[in-house]
């Protein structure tokens, strides 16, 4: 019954060589702390998830079954933080992440697994220790009118920066950050912004992934399977945001970004030199 329930494409599952409930624990707490991230800390972080599930699947079906997850808890961050959303810089920011979308769909399918893997745990070590090297960075103390002027020129080469991670490994977080945090916008219009924006991505994503078959009966049921754990994440996010500070929490989730990435360079690595 196993067996048949999680019939994938793949050789040797790894997750089938060991407990399913583990498995199954895997996948939820990647679910879990994305919906953490992007209901109660503007989801940039959410990124966790996808090097957390990779140590247990391979990189196209994790692709596959965080997708229709990030969307549905982007309704959700979409819910929470609606009426706070700079339309004017999101249109630039979609515009040019299509574009970089685009380009990961005609380079996907020259990128095989291992090296798919190794790109996600790259980006996952850079999140992680970029956040730590810049924790005690003087920050900048007025509006930089300057780069409120040049939003198209920027946008042109963050936003499809992140539109091609985000299509690749959904790590497209980091290089929205970048673009949106120095225009030194109100807090709530920088999560709701982001809110819409990567719900716009995701959205265009899927006639790519139809297009290359990353959807399965597989897959889909372990999507479905996963659903109820987003409320949960949503419900635990929102109590972490009156309750504990975002310093702490993006410490921690920083640096075990950083160490699964670390893992997953690592195991690759050592497999090729095997």
């Amino acid at each position: 019954m196993i067996d048949h329930m999680f019939a994938f494409s793949w050789t040797a599952p790894p997750f089938l060589d060991g407990s399913v409930i583990t498995y199954w624990s895997i996948c939820a707490l990647a679910v879990l702390l994305m919906a953490i991230a992007k209901s109660g800390f503007g989801g940039a972080i959410a990124s966790l998830s996808a090097p957390l599930m990779l140590t247990i699947l391979p990189a196209r079906e994790t692709l596959a079954i965080l997708l229709p997850l990030y969307m549905v808890t982007d309704i959700w961050a979409i819910l929470i933080w609606r009426g706070y959303c700079y339309w004017r810089i999101l249109f630039w920011m979609v515009l040019f992440a299509i574009i970089g979308q685009v380009l990961g769909f005609l380079l996907i399918s020259m990128i095989n697994d291992e090296m798919l893997k190794a790109m996600i745990g790259a980006i996952a070590i850079l999140i992680g220790c970029r956040y730590f090297i810049r924790l005690n960075a003087p920050s900048e103390a007025r509006l930089s009118r300057k780069l409120r002027k040049h939003i198209p020129a920027r946008a042109s080469f963050w936003c499809s920066l992140s539109g091609f991670s985000s299509f690749i490994s959904l790590t497209g977080g980091i290089p929205v950050q970048i673009f949106l945090l120095p225009l030194r916008m109100h807090r709530y219009l920088v999560v709701g912004t982001s809110a819409w924006f990567f719900f716009s991505i995701n959205i265009a994503k899927v006639p790519f992934f139809l297009q290359l078959g990353m959807f399965t009966p597989s897959t889909l049921f372990i999507t479905i399977s996963l659903i109820p754990v987003i409320p949960i994440g949503v419900i635990i996010g929102k109590w972490l945001a009156r309750n504990i500070s975002d310093r702490l929490f993006y410490h921690l989730v920083h640096a075990a970004l950083a160490f699964l990435g670390l893992r997953l360079v690592w195991g690759i690595a050592a497999t090729a030199f095997i």
